[in-house]
């Protein structure tokens, strides 16, 4: 069952997110992940915090999402994201393929 990595952020020191961003690309084929929107453009239809850019991956199951993430070069690459944003959110939501509506 597919997982979705949403990642939501305020990029405030860009050089940092360029390094973050390579090691990341590095790591798609070996978690198989394929990255669906990089949104900047946002309508915000609800909440009161704001951030400047939106990410949705797509991972073929959980497993290999939360691999990624404890994957000490993730973490690495993390260490550059935290720099990088004043404020992040990253949180990991099950496909729920076998929901039907």
């Amino acid at each position: 069952m597919s997982a979705y990595w949403v990642a939501r952020a305020t990029v405030r020191d860009p050089e940092p997110m360029t390094e973050y961003s390579a090691i990341v690309a590095r790591l798609r084929d070996r978690y198989g992940f394929e990255p669906l929107s990089r949104g900047v453009r946002v309508e915000q239809l609800e909440g009161e915090r704001q951030f400047q850019q939106h990410f949705l991956h797509r991972f073929p199951s959980m497993e290999a999402a939360l691999a990624m993430y404890n994957s000490a070069e993730y973490q690495r690459a993390a260490e550059f994201r935290r720099a990088a944003c004043g404020d992040c959110e990253l949180v990991l939501l099950d496909g729920g393929d076998s929901v039907a509506g």
